[in-house]
């Protein structure tokens, strides 16, 4: 394996793995004042740095910051602000399934924004996938503490991350960037996105408590999955193209279904595993004839 499929597996890995700490931390932290102190913290400790090694390489960078603004509103702070709100309400293998449609929101998206060809095999791959989630969604699963809204917040953080990979296929600025750098710069302009979101939340429910678990598990989603997994990502995509990194996409699901089932202990009832192979189904026929282009 090269050490760029590496980067971008173990990327992919790491926000596999988020599901069950961020279940934890909102046991005592409400949704978007997690999500705010995830994005802060990770800025704290990663924008110096960055920002050093910046100047250090390049004196004269001219920084695109409306560009960044829209990446980072899409990318990161729209992401998580649906997302974790979600995740707050749902299960984690329903999140973990969601989340797969991924691919096809992108060859949509790009379809409007790039002018990509969509023949009809693409068309009914979306439609297998969203047909998945209407089964998973639509269902009542109490054991497993999903609902409808939860899963449907869910969907709009994967439509809105949609965008914002559709949005780097397209550079304005921001690839003159160094990788750390841009990384540090979405995560800070994130967290001045949601901060006034948070700041009601606190107001209205009160301060969060950080017992031991809530402080791990927050320190794995600052470091592993902001921190180290976005500029592995934003690093790789630097020598592959969009659509070849969005395949490793693929795994995120898998991972994130083993660790709601491990770590949280969930169930896979028969509605969610057809709900899921429908989901999978429709993102792999949808695929197939873009990598069969790709190679001509």
């Amino acid at each position: 394996m090269s050490r760029t499929n590496a980067m971008l597996l173990l990327a992919v890995i790491l926000w596999g793995a988020t599901i069950p700490p961020t279940k934890w931390a909102l046991e005592t932290v409400e949704p978007l004042t997690l999500t705010f102190m995830r994005l802060a913290l990770s800025s704290i400790l990663f924008v110096p740095y960055a920002w050093k090694k910046a100047k250090k390489e390049q004196s004269d960078m001219t920084i695109p910051w409306l560009r960044l603004c829209s990446l980072s509103f899409t990318g990161v702070a729209g992401y998580f602000l649906f997302g974790y709100t979600g995740i707050a309400f749902t299960s984690g293998v329903n999140v973990s399934i969601i989340d797969s449609t991924l691919p096809l929101f992108t060859m949509v998206f790009a379809y409007f924004y790039l002018k990509e060809r969509i023949v009809w095999q693409q068309w009914t791959g979306l439609f297998i996938g969203l047909t998945g989630v209407l089964l998973i969604a639509l269902k009542s699963d109490k054991s497993n503490d999903s609902s409808l809204f939860g899963d449907m917040m869910v969907l709009a953080g994967c439509i809105i991350w949609a965008v914002y990979i559709v949005q780097m296929k397209k550079p304005k600025g921001e690839d003159r960037l160094p990788s750390e750098l841009f990384t540090a710069l979405l995560l800070l302009i994130g967290a001045a996105m949601i901060f006034p979101f948070a700041v009601v939340e606190i107001g209205v429910l009160g301060w969060p408590t950080f017992p031991p678990k809530t402080i791990l598990s927050l320190v794995f989603l600052t470091i592993g999955s902001s921190i180290l997994a976005y500029w592995l990502w934003n690093k790789a995509v630097e020598s592959v193209s969009a659509s070849k990194a969005s395949v490793y996409l693929n795994f995120m699901p898998v991972i994130s279904v083993i660790a709601s089932v491990l770590f949280l202990k969930e169930t896979l009832t028969w509605q969610t595993v057809i709900g899921g192979c429908l989901v999978l189904t429709g993102v792999v026929f949808a695929e197939r004839l873009q990598r069969r282009r790709a190679l001509d």
